[in-house]
């Protein structure tokens, strides 16, 4: 699945027009999250710099009854995401939550704090920023093919999805990066006579030749 993502959730008309998607459900830029609203509830999902490496922090906040309290909650804080976080995080979950300002004025609210079990979901805006990667791992897991494909340090990228397949299905190299790191996909790399071959499950995915070598320096484009 490609998840959309969006720079922010800070005014009335942005939050109507998540909640009028099909499914409510995406990146935020900044803060950087994934923003899920189910039936009552609207999950936060914040994080970290690696999530490879860390355990992602999960609210759900919301009514078994309603969706009208936690719209409230978010009416209360201005319509802003960034504020409805920081009002989380100061929460102390080792008392009574609802002592807490941030909930007093909504008594139907319950608020639940936990870390999440999709430990590699990253958000797109840090997949261009991990580091090139210089020697041939001793396993081809999603952050060593990750590296390779967001440093660009490859020649000769090829699909090889079912050519029955329908005409405009194969990936963008975008597409590509979020599918080897959702763990659902379980992708991995063979590296064959110095072609290096992605399985995504057990079905061909994509092939290419890795390059071990620095990357050239993106040059920033110009500004009239």
């Amino acid at each position: 699945m490609i998840i959309p993502v969006l720079q922010q959730l800070n005014t009335r008309d942005e939050w109507m027009a998540f909640c009028r998607r099909e499914t409510p459900y995406c990146f935020v830029g900044t803060p950087e999250c994934l923003v899920d609203f189910q039936s009552t509830f609207l999950i936060i999902t914040l994080l970290p710099k690696n999530t490879l490496s860390q355990d992602a922090v999960k609210y759900s906040i919301g009514s078994r009854t309603s969706i009208e309290p936690v719209w409230q909650l978010i009416k209360g804080c201005k319509w802003n995401l960034n504020a409805i976080i920081l009002g989380l995080e100061e929460m102390d979950f080792s008392s009574n939550v609802r002592d807490n300002s941030l909930l007093k004025a909504h008594t139907d609210l319950s608020v639940r704090k936990y870390f999440s079990r999709e430990r590699c979901i990253t958000t797109p805006t840090r997949l261009g920023l991990l580091d090139p990667l210089m020697a041939i791992p001793d396993i081809w897991d999603a952050m060593p093919l990750n590296q390779l494909i967001s440093n660009q340090q490859f020649s000769d990228l090829r699909s090889e999805l079912d050519q029955t397949a329908e005409a405009g299905s194969e990936p963008t190299l975008s597409e590509i990066k979020l599918i080897l790191l959702n763990p659902l996909e379980q992708c991995v790399g063979q590296l064959h006579d110095g072609r290096l071959h992605i399985f995504r499950g057990k079905q061909p995915f994509i092939s290419l030749i890795p390059q071990l070598r620095w990357p050239k320096p993106r040059l920033k484009q110009k500004t009239r």
